[in-house]
């Protein structure tokens, strides 16, 4: 059996019509990928104010644009937002951190700083629990369940998807209230 590589391509979600900070244009993702880079486009440019639009894999996100008032397109930039750490836990050489809705995959890399010596460093993520909590292999000892005083998580690696993922287009911010009128706007992403 031979398989076949997936050459880059472009996903392009659109939201045709009146834009409010509601629109929300959604997709599952039909195989594996990595986001490498993304634009926002818009036929009318908004008035008022700046076009504000997130792309999320699932509840993560993956990639924060804003256009301009005035302005037609603009390219978004990859998340590399600092987590605060919330909790800590270190259970034979596995270290669990638990953070806000982070958007992570096994095998992303992640620099974690302010935890303490047990879990501050450069890691690959081995497992993640639920949209809050991801663990990497950390050779230490033991340390209970508890409160974190401080510490952040910050991605390393491109934003990565796997098949059946939501990937979502989310507007958070139009302008004045009229700035939405005719308005369509494309999120066009590149990946690997």
């Amino acid at each position: 059996m031979s398989t076949a590589a997936l050459a880059p391509t472009t996903i392009t979600l659109t939201i045709d019509g009146t834009l409010s900070t509601n629109s929300i244009a959604t997709m599952a993702m039909p195989y594996n990928g990595t986001i490498t880079g993304a634009t926002v486009a818009v036929t009318t440019a908004p008035a008022g104010s700046a076009l504000t639009a997130d792309l999320k894999v699932g509840a993560g996100v993956a990639v924060s644009t804003s256009i301009a008032a005035a302005g037609t397109s603009a390219t978004g930039v990859l998340n590399t937002a600092a987590y605060a750490v919330t909790n800590k836990a270190l259970t034979s050489n596995v270290a669990t951190l638990t953070t806000a809705a982070h958007g992570y995959k096994v095998g992303d890399v992640v620099s974690v700083t302010g935890v303490g010596e047990s879990f501050d460093g450069t890691y690959t993520i081995s497992a993640v629990g639920s949209a809050t909590t991801f663990s990497y292999a950390k050779i230490a000892a033991n340390v209970t369940s508890a409160a974190s005083s401080g510490g952040t998580a910050i991605s390393k690696s491109p934003v990565k998807f796997a098949a059946g993922d939501l990937v979502s287009l989310d507007v958070s911010a139009v302008g004045s209230g009229t700035a939405g009128a005719g308005l369509t706007v494309a999120f066009t992403v590149t990946h690997g």
